[in-house]
């Protein structure tokens, strides 16, 4: 472990050129795809004609934002999503004087930036220069990406994930600490980052000269995140785990076991072959669940033991929820992941070009359909 920077500055600054032009084209073509032609307004809709990039879950947040917590036994409440993303979206809206939507979208860009720059740090100590910037061109070339600019949860939780490791392979325990707090309050699966942070603190106390209270303070702290709101939840509702409750009554989330996951796909899989009816949604489902088993693999074979336990544990978490669906969008926030991924395809030119194509275009898409309440991710 190093407590130095890899990334030199012309790097870093073709880093921020990429997010800068990255955000400029999805704020341009939401806008644009919610002039083209598509499904009308949502029940799901929290306010009336929200912003292109405000859809689905964005209503909870906003509802969080606005409102807070309520729960009165419904099927589907608010206290199914984490709190931190919505407060800070509502602080921010409130020294800014400007709307909950257009804040959150521009806090999402904001710490998508901060990711970009922790995630690429790391790729360019793994893999030399220019693999910072490999790193990040293959997560923003990832056909939902675009849920980084959105009024979701994925880019802070992306910087705060980044900002973690980053920060526990530095040394900078304080940064690792706060950050792991953080985390634990913005997602249910921030507890995930609780092993790796872990696994480097042991690795730091194995150092006889290494001071021993840093890293055990940083992992406390990212125990006690992921605590915050079961705690809040028990005080208020009388029921520390109400978010795992909420989420199997109202989003038919259901823990089975991971075989149960495998019939259920291929059943799925062959009804699609018979009979058609989403394909692209099933492929993508299957498809991504596939290739980051394939890369959180390869991080344990570079031996990045700590970011492999993250994203095995990850994925795990999805693999016995009972369903596949929205992993092509929770994997985002794997950034190790895109580090092997870009290593592949940085000596193919051939291959970066067809990912890139192929990102980027079924991106558009999937951006069109989810500006128009056809595509959840």
């Amino acid at each position: 472990m190093s407590r130095g920077a890899f990334l030199d500055p012309r790097e870093a600054r073709t880093i921020l050129g990429m997010w800068g032009a990255w955000s400029l084209a999805i704020l341009l073509l939401a806008s644009a795809a919610q002039r083209l032609p598509g499904a009308g307004p949502s029940r799901w809709a929290a306010v009336p004609d929200p912003p292109p990039l405000a859809r689905w879950d964005s209503g909870w947040y906003q509802s969080v934002a606005v409102e807070g917590y309520h729960y009165a036994g419904e099927r589907e409440s608010n206290v199914g999503f984490y709190p931190l993303y919505p407060l800070l979206a509502r602080g921010l809206s409130s020294l800014a004087r400007a709307a909950v939507f257009p804040t959150g979208i521009a806090l999402s860009l904001v710490c998508l930036g901060g990711a970009l720059l922790f995630a690429g740090d790391l790729f360019a100590e793994w893999g030399g220069p220019g693999m910072g910037a490999a790193g990040v061109a293959a997560l923003l070339c990832y056909p939902t990406s675009f849920f980084l600019a959105a009024f979701y949860t994925e880019s802070l939780f992306l910087l705060l994930a980044a900002a973690t490791l980053w920060g526990a392979r530095r040394e900078r325990w304080a940064v690792a600490g706060a950050a792991a707090f953080a985390v634990g309050l913005t997602r249910f699966n921030g507890f995930l980052l609780v092993p790796a942070l872990a696994a480097y603190a042991v690795g730091s106390l194995r150092a006889p000269t290494k001071t021993r209270l840093p890293p055990i303070l940083a992992v406390a702290a990212g125990a006690a995140g992921a605590a915050a709101y079961p705690i809040y939840l028990w005080k208020r509702f009388g029921d520390p785990l109400l978010y795992v409750h909420n989420k199997i009554a109202g989003w038919s989330v259901r823990p089975q076991p991971f075989w149960s996951l495998v019939s259920s796909t291929l059943h799925e899989v062959l009804a699609q072959i018979r009979r058609p009816d989403d394909p692209a949604r099933v492929a993508l489902e299957v498809g991504s669940a596939a290739l980051f088993v394939l890369l959180t693999a390869a991080l344990f074979v570079e031996r990045r033991i700590p970011e492999g336990i993250y994203a095995a544990g990850t994925l795990l978490l999805l693999f016995t929820s009972g369903t596949l669906s929205g992993i092509q969008r929770y994997v985002l926030v794997l950034f190790p992941c895109f580090f092997p991924l870009a290593r592949f395809l940085r000596p193919r030119p051939a291959l970066a070009f067809a990912y890139g194509v192929v990102g980027i275009g079924g991106g558009v898409v999937l951006l069109h359909r989810f500006v128009h309440w056809l595509f959840v991710g």
